[in-house]
């Protein structure tokens, strides 16, 4: 990024010096030769006339390539080539032991593998293994680089030699048993997670570890008490709201599914991993501060990420773009006046930032000031027409407000810069039907269909405007009909708005005592579910069906569906994956 600059220089002589001296202190096993030019091997042995007797022959090296750093910082080109100098010096050290070649490979190897170098870090991890075949670290972090490139085969193997040279160490087992269970090899997986809580029954890892596997063994009773357990023990594991929502869809518990897939985030498990630690914090650099902040962001580890972003806003001057990732952390973490402050300064220095000004809006919202909240998003439009969050907020705060003539304007512009946007289709209908636009409404329900045809938000709200709208020229019972029990025969746990729609439709093509029946099982569900709110419509509905009436209109004129309110928003990210649901927060 633009803003980012040099820090100090990573070497000293101090540092070398030292390194040297701990060479030295160790009793001398073999020689290698100084490494190649093209790389840093292969190694070979080199015994003088005073050592040949006793050296020990040395295993053959691979060359490690010396990858292209011209694109990266200075600070961080400058401690690669400063690790690299000291692999250098090490071998070409004369009384050298093995071992200590082994860490000098292993150290080249973490730096590049922290800047994501893999090819690089794999030789040297190999080379390092070969030297020292007892050391658990290097097949471990070898193990660790196979699951960043994709190759799970690879890292099962060498975390299994892992794991055979150091059998009960924790970061090993999680890792070993999360690439069986990404694998797909479940038994395995099962085996290392519960080895795990034999030595540590508070690991929440292996408890989710546990969970992800009775789900995928289709356990999902075992599933919701593992997860629910480790969700216990971290909270800010928000990952595992989705597992447990799938979890609770098993076992046919809809309202607790519902429930989960609203929290769910991309927190993750921490567990404690010294050797990933050292390797995450070896990196120099602010935009290592930037990745790291970001991490810390997506782990729900929000006090970290303001101390990150800090740093960056410390070493970046007047630059105004770290503002906004500290903005975003301090609103993640509640501190949304801090926040505020941060966007000022942004806006301050750079009036036309279009991301500073939507953040402002999504601050405003969560502080409940629609109206200026309104003038942000306005704002950020102003600079970036084809801004899609800010358009979608803008249209839900407009129909908030039955301005639906403007709203409609936005919800069409967001359709146009992204086709797929099932909601952005649905609330465009809803405006218009509040516009009494029925025949316009129809049309875009139809198009939205066609365009995705595995939208059930859709295709319901087609089904209640053939069954209830107002223009009777309009209706098709039979059709609402076929959609709604298509859609039923596709979902084994239907929701509250999809049932209501069926029993709309039925009304509609005279099956009147089917609707009714429908109607009242749904009272009991909901007063079960003690959802009280919904029980005078469900009974308004009944009254018609039982006096064999349909329904006149698709929605009541106060639900909640024709005012969105501000759901929970990801600052500088889009969101399309909201279901329509009654008195769901809807967001992009």
């Amino acid at each position: 990024m633009a803003y980012f600059s040099a820090i100090k220089r990573f070497r000293t002589r101090e540092a070398k010096l030292i390194f040297k001296l701990l060479c030295l202190a160790i009793p001398s096993v073999s020689a290698v030769a100084p490494a190649q030019r093209q790389g840093f091997g292969p190694a070979k042995v080199r015994a003088d006339s005073a050592t040949a007797a006793t050296a020990t022959v040395l295993p053959s090296l691979a060359a490690v390539p010396k990858p292209n750093l011209s694109a990266l910082e200075d600070a961080v080109r400058e401690q690669i080539e400063g690790t690299q100098a000291e692999l250098q010096t090490v071998s070409q050290e004369s009384d050298v032991s093995r071992e200590t070649v082994a860490k000098a490979y292993g150290q080249m190897g973490k730096v590049y593998h922290a800047y994501s170098l893999l090819d690089a870090a794999e030789v040297c991890y190999q080379n390092a293994h070969t030297l020292d075949p007892g050391e658990y670290a290097w097949p471990y972090l070898l193990g660790r680089l196979y699951e960043d490139k994709g190759d799970i085969g690879k890292a099962i193997a060498n975390l299994e030699v892992a794991r055979q040279l150091r059998s009960d160490e924790i970061p090993v087992l999680l890792s070993l048993g999360g690439a069986y269970l990404e694998n797909a090899q479940l038994d395995p997986a099962m085996v290392v997670f519960q080895r795990v809580l034999a030595l540590d029954n508070s690991s929440a890892g292996a408890i989710a570890g546990l969970g992800k596997v009775a789900l995928s063994k289709k356990d999902f009773t075992a599933a919701v008490s593992y997860l629910q357990a480790a969700v216990k023990l971290q909270p800010q594991a928000s990952e595992l709201h989705y597992q447990l929502a799938m979890a609770f869809r098993g076992t046919g518990d809809v309202t607790n599914a519902l429930a989960q897939l609203r929290q769910r985030g991309r927190g993750k498990v921490n567990e404690h991993d010294p050797l990933m630690e050292e390797l995450d914090n070896s990196k120099s650099g602010e935009a290592i501060l930037w990745r790291r902040g970001n991490q810390a962001m997506r782990e729900g580890h929000y006090a970290d990420a303001i101390k990150f972003y800090n740093q960056m806003v410390d070493l970046a001057k007047d630059d105004p773009l770290p503002r906004i990732y500290l903005g975003n952390a301090l609103a993640a973490s509640g501190d949304l006046k801090g926040a505020i402050q941060q966007y000022r300064q942004v806006l301050r220095l750079l009036p036309d930032n279009a991301s500073a000004h939507y953040n402002f809006g999504v601050i405003l919202l969560d502080l409940q000031s629609e109206q200026e909240a309104m003038e942000q998003f306005s704002a950020a439009l102003g600079v970036n027409p084809d801004f899609k969050q800010a358009h979608f907020q803008l249209a839900n705060l407009l129909m908030r407000s039955r301005q639906y003539d403007q709203a409609a304007p936005h919800y069409t512009r967001v359709i146009e810069l992204s086709p797929d946007n099932e909601l952005a289709r649905l609330m465009k209908s809803l405006v218009l039907i509040r516009l009494r636009r029925f025949a316009d409404a129809k049309a875009g329900l139809e198009e939205g269909v066609a365009e995705l045809p595995e939208s059930a938000d859709l295709a319901s709200a087609l089904a209640r405007l053939l069954a209830a709208c107002p223009d009777k020229s309009l209706r098709d019972g039979p059709r609402a009909l076929q959609i709604t029990e298509k859609l039923l025969r596709a979902n084994r746990s239907p929701d509250f708005e999809l049932l209501e729609t069926e029993a709309m439709a039925l009304a509609s093509v005279g099956r009147f005592g089917d609707a009714a029946r429908l109607q009242r099982w749904m009272i009991v569900e909901v007063e079960r579910a003690r959802r009280y709110d919904l029980v005078s419509e469900l009974k308004r509905n009944l009254d018609l069906y039982e006096q064999g009436r349909g329904c006149p209109q698709p929605w009541e004129d106060d639900d909640p569906i024709f005012t969105p309110r501000p759901g929970k928003m990801d600052l500088l990210e889009s969101r399309e994956d909201v279901r329509m649901a009654k008195g769901v927060s809807i967001s992009p």
